[in-house]
Protein backbone atom coordinates (compact mmCIF):
# COMPACT_ATOMS: atom_id res chain seq x y z
CA UNK A 1 0.00 0.00 0.00
CA UNK A 2 1.35 3.40 -1.02
CA UNK A 3 1.21 6.49 1.15
CA UNK A 4 0.26 9.74 -0.58
CA UNK A 5 3.02 12.29 -0.95
CA UNK A 6 1.96 15.81 -0.03
CA UNK A 7 3.69 18.61 -1.89
CA UNK A 8 2.81 22.27 -1.85
CA UNK A 9 3.84 25.19 -4.04
CA UNK A 10 1.81 24.42 -7.18
CA UNK A 11 2.10 27.39 -9.53
CA UNK A 12 -0.06 26.09 -12.39
CA UNK A 13 -1.75 22.87 -13.51
CA UNK A 14 -3.30 22.23 -16.90
CA UNK A 15 -2.10 21.95 -20.49
CA UNK A 16 0.62 23.69 -22.50
CA UNK A 17 0.93 22.52 -26.13
CA UNK A 18 3.28 24.36 -28.48
CA UNK A 19 3.83 24.76 -32.19
CA UNK A 20 7.05 26.20 -33.58
CA UNK A 21 7.23 26.46 -37.36
CA UNK A 22 10.51 27.03 -39.18
CA UNK A 23 11.33 28.55 -42.53
CA UNK A 24 11.14 25.65 -45.00
CA UNK A 25 14.59 24.11 -45.31
CA UNK A 26 16.03 26.33 -42.57
CA UNK A 27 16.38 26.99 -38.87
CA UNK A 28 14.75 30.44 -38.65
CA UNK A 29 11.55 30.47 -36.58
CA UNK A 30 8.61 31.91 -38.53
CA UNK A 31 5.79 31.10 -36.05
CA UNK A 32 5.92 30.39 -32.33
CA UNK A 33 2.70 29.56 -30.46
CA UNK A 34 2.42 28.48 -26.82
CA UNK A 35 -1.12 27.70 -25.62
CA UNK A 36 -1.75 27.62 -21.86
CA UNK A 37 -4.91 26.15 -20.38
CA UNK A 38 -4.88 26.62 -16.62
CA UNK A 39 -7.22 24.34 -14.72
CA UNK A 40 -5.63 25.73 -11.54
CA UNK A 41 -3.43 28.75 -10.89
CA UNK A 42 -3.26 31.33 -8.10
CA UNK A 43 -5.00 33.80 -10.46
CA UNK A 44 -7.77 31.41 -11.51
CA UNK A 45 -8.57 29.19 -14.47
CA UNK A 46 -8.47 30.24 -18.08
CA UNK A 47 -6.49 30.24 -21.30
CA UNK A 48 -3.63 32.30 -22.68
CA UNK A 49 -2.19 32.00 -26.18
CA UNK A 50 1.28 33.51 -26.53
CA UNK A 51 1.98 33.88 -30.23
CA UNK A 52 4.49 35.48 -32.56
CA UNK A 53 4.57 35.23 -36.36
CA UNK A 54 7.02 36.82 -38.74
CA UNK A 55 4.73 38.77 -41.10
CA UNK A 56 6.85 38.23 -44.21
CA UNK A 57 8.34 34.77 -43.69
CA UNK A 58 5.08 33.24 -42.42
CA UNK A 59 3.13 34.63 -45.38
CA UNK A 60 0.56 36.13 -43.00
CA UNK A 61 1.47 39.76 -43.77
CA UNK A 62 -0.41 42.37 -41.74
CA UNK A 63 -2.51 39.58 -40.20
CA UNK A 64 0.50 38.02 -38.46
CA UNK A 65 -0.41 37.83 -34.75
CA UNK A 66 1.98 39.02 -32.07
CA UNK A 67 0.85 39.12 -28.45
CA UNK A 68 -1.05 37.32 -25.74
CA UNK A 69 -4.69 36.38 -26.37
CA UNK A 70 -6.67 35.40 -23.28
CA UNK A 71 -9.97 34.96 -21.48
CA UNK A 72 -8.26 35.84 -18.15
CA UNK A 73 -5.89 38.86 -18.32
CA UNK A 74 -4.43 38.05 -14.89
CA UNK A 75 -3.52 34.57 -16.12
CA UNK A 76 -1.82 36.05 -19.22
CA UNK A 77 0.36 38.28 -17.06
CA UNK A 78 1.02 35.47 -14.57
CA UNK A 79 2.14 33.02 -17.27
CA UNK A 80 4.41 35.60 -18.89
CA UNK A 81 6.07 36.67 -15.64
CA UNK A 82 6.48 33.22 -14.08
CA UNK A 83 7.26 30.89 -16.98
CA UNK A 84 8.91 32.95 -19.72
CA UNK A 85 11.39 35.09 -17.80
CA UNK A 86 14.28 32.76 -18.77
CA UNK A 87 12.96 31.49 -22.12
CA UNK A 88 15.10 33.37 -24.64
CA UNK A 89 13.36 31.79 -27.65
CA UNK A 90 10.15 33.71 -26.93
CA UNK A 91 11.40 36.83 -25.13
CA UNK A 92 12.24 39.90 -27.19
CA UNK A 93 9.73 39.20 -29.97
CA UNK A 94 7.25 41.85 -28.81
CA UNK A 95 4.73 39.43 -27.35
CA UNK A 96 4.70 41.23 -24.01
CA UNK A 97 4.64 44.81 -25.35
CA UNK A 98 0.87 45.22 -25.76
CA UNK A 99 -2.03 44.58 -23.41
CA UNK A 100 -3.58 41.09 -23.46
CA UNK A 101 -6.12 40.67 -26.27
CA UNK A 102 -9.58 39.46 -25.10
CA UNK A 103 -10.40 36.09 -26.68
CA UNK A 104 -12.66 33.05 -26.57
CA UNK A 105 -11.38 29.52 -27.15
CA UNK A 106 -12.80 26.29 -28.56
CA UNK A 107 -10.99 22.95 -28.31
CA UNK A 108 -11.66 19.83 -30.38
CA UNK A 109 -9.81 16.54 -30.04
CA UNK A 110 -9.74 13.68 -32.53
CA UNK A 111 -7.71 11.24 -30.42
CA UNK A 112 -4.26 10.55 -31.80
CA UNK A 113 -5.20 11.88 -35.26
CA UNK A 114 -5.58 15.60 -34.45
CA UNK A 115 -6.07 18.20 -31.73
CA UNK A 116 -7.33 21.70 -32.55
CA UNK A 117 -7.64 24.87 -30.49
CA UNK A 118 -9.35 27.91 -32.00
CA UNK A 119 -8.82 31.39 -30.56
CA UNK A 120 -11.40 34.02 -31.56
CA UNK A 121 -10.86 37.74 -30.97
CA UNK A 122 -12.79 40.77 -32.22
CA UNK A 123 -10.59 40.93 -35.34
CA UNK A 124 -9.04 37.49 -35.86
CA UNK A 125 -9.53 33.74 -35.70
CA UNK A 126 -6.35 31.83 -34.92
CA UNK A 127 -6.41 28.05 -35.33
CA UNK A 128 -3.71 25.80 -33.91
CA UNK A 129 -3.76 22.20 -35.08
CA UNK A 130 -1.58 19.27 -34.09
CA UNK A 131 -1.81 16.09 -36.21
CA UNK A 132 -0.53 12.52 -36.08
CA UNK A 133 0.56 11.97 -32.49
CA UNK A 134 3.81 10.00 -32.64
CA UNK A 135 4.22 8.96 -29.01
CA UNK A 136 3.15 9.85 -25.47
CA UNK A 137 5.45 9.86 -22.47
CA UNK A 138 5.76 11.56 -19.10
CA UNK A 139 8.63 13.92 -18.40
CA UNK A 140 9.69 15.47 -15.10
CA UNK A 141 12.27 18.26 -15.17
CA UNK A 142 13.75 20.80 -12.79
CA UNK A 143 14.29 24.16 -14.45
CA UNK A 144 14.74 27.71 -13.16
CA UNK A 145 13.41 27.01 -9.66
CA UNK A 146 10.52 24.77 -10.73
CA UNK A 147 9.80 21.08 -10.93
CA UNK A 148 7.67 20.41 -13.98
CA UNK A 149 5.75 17.28 -14.87
CA UNK A 150 3.99 16.83 -18.22
CA UNK A 151 2.57 14.14 -20.46
CA UNK A 152 4.24 15.05 -23.76
CA UNK A 153 2.88 13.96 -27.14
CA UNK A 154 5.10 14.98 -30.05
CA UNK A 155 3.25 15.27 -33.36
CA UNK A 156 4.33 14.68 -36.95
CA UNK A 157 2.56 17.83 -38.18
CA UNK A 158 1.25 21.13 -36.92
CA UNK A 159 -0.40 24.14 -38.50
CA UNK A 160 -1.22 27.71 -37.55
CA UNK A 161 -3.97 29.47 -39.52
CA UNK A 162 -5.02 33.09 -39.14
CA UNK A 163 -8.40 34.05 -40.60
CA UNK A 164 -8.24 30.90 -42.72
CA UNK A 165 -4.74 31.56 -44.10
CA UNK A 166 -2.15 28.88 -43.25
CA UNK A 167 1.22 30.14 -42.09
CA UNK A 168 4.16 28.99 -44.20
CA UNK A 169 6.56 26.93 -42.18
CA UNK A 170 7.54 23.40 -41.25
CA UNK A 171 7.71 21.33 -38.11
CA UNK A 172 11.19 20.15 -37.12
CA UNK A 173 11.85 16.59 -35.98
CA UNK A 174 13.71 15.76 -33.88
CA UNK A 175 13.45 18.89 -31.77
CA UNK A 176 14.56 19.05 -28.12
CA UNK A 177 13.40 16.53 -25.58
CA UNK A 178 9.81 16.67 -26.91
CA UNK A 179 11.04 15.18 -30.20
CA UNK A 180 9.06 17.61 -32.37
CA UNK A 181 8.49 21.35 -32.64
CA UNK A 182 4.74 20.56 -32.60
CA UNK A 183 3.91 18.89 -29.31
CA UNK A 184 0.89 18.51 -27.08
CA UNK A 185 1.46 18.92 -23.35
CA UNK A 186 -1.21 17.44 -21.05
CA UNK A 187 -1.45 17.19 -17.26
CA UNK A 188 1.28 19.81 -16.97
CA UNK A 189 2.10 20.90 -13.44
CA UNK A 190 4.69 23.44 -12.34
CA UNK A 191 5.73 23.29 -8.68
CA UNK A 192 8.05 25.81 -7.07
CA UNK A 193 11.16 24.24 -5.55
Amino acid sequence: MYEPITQRGIKIAGENPMIVLYRPGGDDIVVLASMWTARYSPVGAGRALLIWADPEQSGLGAGAPIGIHTDNPELAEYVWEHFYRDYDTIRGRGIETGPPVPARFVEVSGGDQFHRITCVTATATIELEWREVLDCFQVTTQLTGFETSVVACPCAAGDVRVNGVAARGEVHQPEGWFGSSAALGFAETWREL
